[in-house]
């Protein structure tokens, strides 16, 4: 067992080579730990995460499921297994199986199952291609189902018509039954819903999203655990009024609306200045562009709080980190920041080689916001609040969770340093 820092509220634990059933045994031992907010397993490891603050939700307990998953077995690649197997013996075979969620990555909480036979193992292809939501593919002898559409290189054998997306958690077991034909694809029942504003109508929010308290318990469905990006900035809306309360994050312009019933509003931009008002059924506010950085937060409640107004900050060109959890060596990266970034993450640009051997594919391993990934092609990400759970990506860095706001105000064309400490033992 290895034990190393990923930044100063989480560690990540390797395992070494272990059984889901192990791997599973040492998530439950560590979710018992006081102060530990949330577990998240990778292939062979724990990210161990403790509670920074009581903005935090954490997770209650959840019990394993049995899942039984039809599935009709006509996918494009299916022949080559079957110049192994006649089709008779592999469907009597596969329907008796029982496969284990091992943990969880991709997009949509696509769930790696253990318990493929070895003797149908299938390598990755060599390239991706459009894979229908509903797919079931192997890759090794590891399987999955494909719970959005996305591309893939897995070996597509067949198909459910169940919706999967973020439906599997770790440990969850899953018994396939074996159909002929199915009649449709599956659907999605998570869907982007309208933003619903229980004191006003909105007129115009381009980029808003209604935040609230992270949500520990959405990483065991592969879901991001959420809440407001820059911490501060929404703390200090959110003290300003009371009662009935919503918070809107809007990045580059703050939204426009009309307001329902009688409400006070607070707005809280990139430097901390706080504008409040009392607004009157049937009157409208236009926040305007953001300035001083990326995003804004606007609070609306029954009336006025008791605001907490922190000092004024300004940003700087620097944002600290800690090495690790994977320790490269590399104490600071100069980066330019890229228009690809979004709550999910910030794709950056470093502005000279890393000058290390960066690996194309690791055990995936899980994540949290402020997470720096360094890809193969020597770009950077760095994880955003709705960041995925896991990634199979070097993490040479982690932002510690005091500066994570200043990753929540970067600007496109903004160079900023990633700047690290070594992790403290």
């Amino acid at each position: 067992m290895q034990v190393v820092p990923a930044g100063d509220n989480a560690v990540l634990i390797g395992l070494g080579e272990v059984t889901a059933g192990e791997l599973h045994a040492a998530a439950r031992a560590a979710r018992s730990e006081p102060g530990v907010v949330a577990v998240v397993p990778g292939h062979s490891s724990l990210y161990v995460i403790r509670g920074e603050g009581v903005s935090e939700l954490p997770p209650a307990p959840r019990a394993p499921r049995q899942h039984r998953i039809r599935v009709a077995f006509d996918g494009p690649d299916l022949h080559e297994l079957l110049a192994r197997i006649p089709r008779d013996e592999f469907l009597a075979h596969v329907a008796g199986l029982r496969l284990t969620a091992r943990y969880l990555g991709f997009r949509g909480g696509f769930a790696y199952l253990d318990g493929w036979p070895d003797e149908w193992s299938m390598p990755r292809r060599a390239t991706s291609r459009p894979v229908a939501r509903g797919s079931f593919g192997v890759a090794g002898n590891v399987a999955g189902f494909y719970p959005i559409d996305t591309p893939g290189g897995w070996n597509i054998l067949g198909r459910t018509d169940a919706d999967l997306e973020h439906a599997l958690a770790p440990e969850d077991e899953i018994t396939i039954e074996v159909v002929d034909a199915l009649p449709t694809a599956p659907r999605s029942s998570n869907r982007s819903a309208p933003l619903l504003l229980a004191h006003a109508e909105l007129l115009s929010a381009p980029l808003a999203t209604l935040v609230g308290p992270r949500v520990w318990a959405n990483l065991e469905r592969g879901l991001p655990a959420g809440g407001p990006f820059d911490e501060e900035a929404a703390a200090c809306a959110s003290s300003a009024v009371s009662g009935a309360t919503q918070l809107l994050e809007c990045a580059m312009t703050g939204p426009r609306l009309r307001f329902t019933r009688d409400a006070f509003a607070a707005w809280c931009g990139p430097d901390l200045e706080l504008r409040t008002w009392r607004v009157k059924e049937g009157e409208e506010l236009a926040i305007g562009r953001v300035t001083g950085g990326l995003r804004g937060y606007l609070a609306i409640g029954d009336r006025a709080g008791d605001a907490a107004v922190p000092e004024r900050r300004r940003r700087s060109d620097v944002i600290l980190a800690m090495r690790g959890p994977h320790d490269t060596g590399l104490n600071e990266i100069e980066c330019e920041v890229t228009p690809h970034l979004d709550r999910v993450g910030i794709r950056l640009r470093p502005l000279r080689d890393a000058g290390i051997a960066i690996p194309a594919d690791l055990r995936s391993s899980g994540m949290q916001c402020g997470t720096v990934q360094l890809h193969p092609d020597g770009s950077l990400v760095v994880m955003g609040p709705d960041h995925p759970v896991t990634g199979g990506y070097l993490q040479p860095m982690t932002v510690i969770t005091t500066e994570r706001w200043k990753l929540a105000q970067l600007v496109p064309g903004e160079r900023v340093t990633l700047r690290a400490q070594p992790p403290s033992s």
